[in-house]
């Protein structure tokens, strides 16, 4: 097939349309043009322009996902999902994402302990910070890494200490009915029931049944 028409495409950056003499037509990246030496007049045999399909779509999403992680961080799951929900190929998006963590634009190490971190600093107990990793697509072995680091920075019952010095300073540490209101909100919060404990008996010496 000949291009008889390379034609720029309307509010479309480096986008460009290319027709061809049996009436069809595509829509491509100037990169692709650049790659193939695409012109006016230029013929493509069947094997050349699937290549130059396929590199074009690969490139597109390239470019997204670049754009993505450019813009805060991915978890491989993460940024897997956010391309796929673009609907492009499964199996280009998983050649991008893994090239991408072949680079290190993506690390699942990385992200999962700056996460945690983050998490952390947001009041949520481990068991929170356990589902949010999950969520994310973080193996096991990584998340115990990203909760021990995290450990190694502040214990989880000083965490609720502060919690509870800040959000409930007034509160009657002789009302059982608020000790339990409060104990929920930190359940809720992901903190386990031993901290939580620890923490009370730390804060006023409050007792816990």
């Amino acid at each position: 097939m000949k291009i008889l028409k390379i034609e720029k495409v309307k509010f479309k950056k480096n986008t460009f349309k290319i027709f061809f003499d049996n009436d069809e037509n595509i829509i491509v990246l100037a990169d692709s043009i650049v790659k193939f030496g695409l012109m006016e007049g230029y013929g493509l045999q069947d094997k050349e322009y699937k290549e130059v399909v396929s590199y074009d779509k690969l490139n597109r999403i390239m470019s997204d996902a670049l754009l993505l992680v450019s813009l805060r961080a991915y978890s491989f799951k993460g940024l897997q999902d956010k391309l796929l929900q673009k609907r492009y190929d499964k199996d280009n998006v998983l050649s991008v994402v893994s090239r991408l963590e072949k680079l290190n634009y993506i690390n699942d190490d990385k992200f999962s302990k700056s996460y945690a971190a983050y998490l952390s600093q947001k009041c949520k107990g481990e068991f929170a910070i356990k589902a949010e990793l999950e969520k994310h697509g973080i193996r096991k072995s990584l998340i115990l890494e990203a909760l021990n680091s995290i450990k190694s920075q502040e214990e989880p019952y000083k965490q609720i200490v502060k919690i509870i010095a800040s959000k409930f300073k007034n509160f009657d540490k002789k009302n059982k009915n608020e000790i339990r209101r409060i104990a929920s909100f930190l359940l809720r919060r992901g903190f386990s029931s031993e901290s939580i404990a620890k923490a009370f008996r730390e804060y006023k010496d409050i007792p816990v049944e």
